[in-house]
């Protein structure tokens, strides 16, 4: 998810490390921080893999050089193979879908839809699971019928929040249709 990110950035212009870490945080939102150690060593790699690469320049700050990142053609074809990469559905699904959308610039609209119908595909999997519980929250008797409201309640929430990404989903795999 991160490689996706770094490369994504550096195919806009060259960055580095404090940038990008600013530019992610805005991305990923406020639950979920990338840390210098996670960094690093993920920049350092790529650049082994010779992904990206390091060009210092004159003064950085702290009377240290600072190090801009550059992406690679090797890293721009790994930046399109990450893009065409199936989502898991796990955890990691959400922020790696709006990394993935925040990158649409740098793809077809063909990838596009791709990776919108991925999401739904994923959205749905989400939906199904939901219903699947609320049925058997209610059939369940040894559960109280005020505990039954509140996690009904809840799932019912989830529900919405889903169908509400649904629809978004539906109307941007539109507008790519009518272009």
């Amino acid at each position: 998810m991160y490689e996706l990110f770094i490369l994504g950035e550096l195919m806009d212009k060259p960055m580095h490390g404090y940038l990008l870490q600013h530019v992610l945080d805005k991305v990923v939102g406020p639950n979920r921080k990338i840390s210098w150690g996670v960094l690093y060593p993920l920049i350092q790699r790529m650049t082994k893999e010779e992904l990206i690469e390091q060009h210092i320049q004159e003064e950085g700050g702290r009377g240290r050089p600072k190090k801009n990142l550059h992406i690679t053609s090797k890293g721009k074809e790994r930046f399109v193979e990450l893009m065409e990469e199936k989502m898991p559905y796990d955890q990691t699904t959400e922020d790696l879908f709006d990394i993935k959308l925040s990158n649409f610039h740098h793809v077809s609209e063909q990838m596009q839809v791709k990776v919108l119908h991925q999401y739904e595909e994923y959205l749905h999997y989400l939906l199904d699971y939901l219903l699947h519980n609320s049925r058997n929250v209610e059939d369940q008797e040894q559960i109280s019928t005020t505990e039954k409201a509140s996690i009904l309640r809840v799932l019912q929430l989830r529900k919405a929040k889903i169908e509400v990404q649904l629809n978004w989903v539906k109307e941007e795999k539109e507008e790519r249709d009518q272009i």
